[in-house]
């Protein structure tokens, strides 16, 4: 929460506070010394007073809304607050939000984020970015983050196809856009595990109708763990154009590139269990000379707003999106078991084979949204009556080979308590990609929101028609099918007081699955949510929202128990639990965050009676976070700002049969800052203590762990022009 001070008389006051400057010195001198993680642009901002609260979101409802008026949770995380807390991915900026389950960024090219215990979609400017890749983002070109929890959160585009689903609901990304304010940022930030980088932000206005931005990051940073890097590039261009207030189109580009070295976890037996052998944190398991994963993102975005009368107004969104994965990992089987590469871990437990793959994937995706949004009047109902439709052609062309053909790159085994790793065997890559699958989304919808006095109601159709195209002879899949489905959306908010409202609503939504050999074509699979709860607007400078919430997911693709190897649709999931999102404004100067869930979230129905009642992978039953900034606005130590927190899980199961979890544990974190003229100086620590201990990691969808981050420390330098 820092601010500009212009005032010449206080700048010489503050320079001349040497022990302002000793405490700068000093923290900057333990980031050099100390571990370091990588962090997103941090701005010069004005003086501001309660920044951790947004008032409206579109996200919820593809319209300009008042939180309080939505009809279910939407949590919000403004720019703010990521600056404040020195996040440096988007997992950073999800730890404040209840129940979204975080990834580490050694797990990033395996797993999406999970809201209230299921997957969900990213969203980036209104258009739902494809993978199970999608958390890489950049937070240098990020102005707000958005989550929408739950199945009626798919209101963009095609969503719900092939591998991409929202059960969990969205994490919605709005991007900075150009303006007639010149900007000139420019940051620096550095610390221990070889992290260094430099962040921008330019925005020149062009004329009075036309500006131009320029954002881009580039980072560094090696790891705790042998041999893993992380490199990211990113830039961000765009134009925005607006002839008359009735007018406006904004177009954006982006690229974003992600390399790293492939990493698989390690075996439960010498972490979590050491009563054989302990293997050390910073080993990893992987082939000498393995080649680097990398992951690139870029597109284009083109936004046109248009008002067309004084009730009508016209919205056109078209985008183009292309992503490439080529990642090459290797990992350990029992050298005793059967071949095939998916089993980890050992019966002998410091002895075993190393088996490889390289997974390629090159997706496609065009997207054309048009709109129309209408306010009207009848009587005391205000409507704002949207309706539109989405098309969205995904093309998507994979290919997985093993290592020699079946997997394993060396006959040699890995004794883990003296490791030798065999080098990397590259696998041969097919002339044509084998999976060559396509997703075609047609989506017609109608949406209206009535305000009547001190009621708001929202009631919306979605009829969404889906065709896929999920073929791969090498695997045996042969998914053809086009379904259609109706999924309503219902809901009603009552504002006892400007200040405090109740809400109820009910939503569904839809998945065709793909990736699975399925004995008869997939059915949609689907999901249904039924929450209700409270919000607080600004009551004594809290604003809340606490939520009951049931969240079902049916039609689950599970094992054929009448044909081995084969699927079927049988499969029933549930969560259910209480979520708080709090913010309270205690001072202009003092602002807390406090979050919490307690869930029960367990497989309901399987054909494999043992997993019935089983704890949803990864998933814990509680989780929490408090933390607290204040920021000196007067006095001697104006331009000061201190931060604390800490973030709470429960165990964690590390499969979905639970046999075995990772221990609860809680993780605090700290920021400091000083804000001087044009200049802001920070220090940011996660992990404040150390604390050594694992999570569940996602490879092959559990069976391993991941030690969690160390203590990182980085220190930055922000400057504005």
């Amino acid at each position: 929460m820092a601010h500009e001070r212009t005032d010449l008389s206080a700048v010489r006051r503050v320079l001349g506070r040497t022990a302002i400057a000793t405490l700068i010195g000093s923290c900057f001198s333990s980031a050099f010394a100390q571990e370091a993680a990588q962090l997103g642009t941090i701005d010069v901002r004005a003086a501001r007073e309660y920044d951790y609260v947004v008032k409206s979101v579109s996200a919820g409802t593809r319209t300009d809304t008042p939180v309080e008026h939505i009809p279910q949770s939407i949590v919000s995380v403004p720019r703010a607050m990521i600056e404040d807390q020195g996040s440096r991915t988007l997992s950073d900026v999800l730890r404040n939000v209840s129940n979204v389950s975080l990834v580490d960024a050694r797990d990033a090219n395996n797993v999406v984020f999970k809201i209230r215990g299921f997957h969900s979609a990213t969203v980036v400017d209104g258009v739902a970015m494809k993978g199970n890749f999608t958390n890489h983002e950049s937070l240098v070109n990020v102005e707000q983050v958005d989550v929408v929890k739950g199945p009626s959160g798919a209101l963009f585009g095609g969503q719900g196809v092939g591998g991409y689903e929202t059960t969990g609901g969205i994490v919605a990304i709005t991007t900075v856009e150009p303006s007639q304010e010149v900007v000139r940022k420019l940051g620096f930030k550095l610390g221990s595990y070889g992290e260094k980088g430099t962040n921008f932000d330019v925005n020149q206005p062009l004329s009075p109708v036309l500006a131009f931005r320029m954002t881009g990051e580039w980072s560094d940073s090696d790891s705790e763990t042998e041999r893993v890097f992380f490199k990211k590039r990113a830039l961000f261009p765009s134009l925005a154009w607006t002839p008359s207030a009735d007018t406006k189109v904004v177009l954006r580009l982006r690229y974003l590139d992600n390399t790293t070295l492939d990493y698989s976890g390690l075996p439960t037996n010498g972490t979590l269990n050491t009563a054989t052998y302990t293997l050390p944190r910073r080993t990893n398991i992987a082939a000498a000379h393995l080649p680097d994963t990398t992951n690139t993102s870029k597109g284009v975005n083109l936004q046109w707003q248009q008002r067309v009368n004084e009730i009508w107004s016209f919205s056109l969104l078209t985008a183009y999106n292309e992503v490439k994965l080529d990642q090459r990992g290797t990992w350990l089987v029992d050298s005793t078991s059967m071949m095939g590469c998916m089993d980890f871990g050992s019966a002998t437990p410091t002895i075993n084979t190393l088996c490889g793959a390289r997974m390629w994937a090159h997706l496609k995706t065009s997207t054309v949204s048009p709109s129309l949004t209408g306010k009207l009047q009848f009587g005391e109902a205000k409507h704002t009556v949207n309706l539109g439709f989405d098309y969205e052609n995904t093309r998507d062309n994979e290919f997985m080979i093993y290592s020699n053909g079946i997997g394993v790159v060396s006959f040699d085994n890995v004794d883990l308590t003296n490791p030798l790793y065999p080098a990397w065997s590259e696998p041969v890559a097919p002339a044509t990609p084998d999976q060559r699958n396509r997703y075609l989304s047609k989506v017609a919808y109608i949406q209206d929101q009535i305000d009547v006095g001190r009621w708001h109601f929202l009631g919306s159709l979605r009829h969404s028609q889906i065709k896929v195209n999920d073929v791969n002879p090498s695997w045996g899949i042969n998914n053809v099918s086009d379904n259609a489905k109706i999924t309503p959306r219902v809901g009603a908010v009552y504002e006892f007081t400007p200040k405090v409202s109740l809400f109820a609503g009910y939503g569904e939504g839809m998945k065709v699955p793909a990736f699975s050999i399925f004995s008869t074509p997939p059915k949609p699979e689907e999901s249904t949510q039924t929450e209700v709860g409270i919000r607080l607007k600004d009551l004594a400078g809290v604003t809340a929202t606490l939520a009951w919430f049931d969240l079902t997911r049916k039609n689950v693709a599970i094992g054929d128990p009448a044909n081995p190897g084969f699927s079927i649709q049988a499969g029933k999931q549930r969560s259910k639990g209480v979520d708080l999102d709090l913010r309270w404004q205690a001072s202009p100067a003092w602002a807390w965050i406090a979050t919490f869930t307690s869930q029960t979230a367990e497989i309901t129905e399987d054909s494999n009676a043992a997993l019935v009642g089983k704890q949803l992978f990864n998933v814990p039953e509680q989780s929490a976070r408090l933390a607290t900034r204040y920021d000196f606005r007067s006095g001697d130590l104006t331009g000061l700002g201190l931060g604390l927190g800490v973030t709470h899980h429960s165990r964690l199961p590390g499969n979905s049969t639970n046999t075995f979890f990772t221990p609860e544990t809680s993780v605090w974190d700290a920021q400091i800052s000083y804000a001087l003229w044009k200049a802001r100086l920070g220090l940011n620590v996660l992990n404040l203590t150390d604390k050594k201990y694992y999570v569940p990691s996602a490879y092959f969808v559990g069976g391993q762990v991941t030690p969690a981050l160390p203590r990182t420390i980085t220190a930055t330098l922000n400057l504005a022009f």
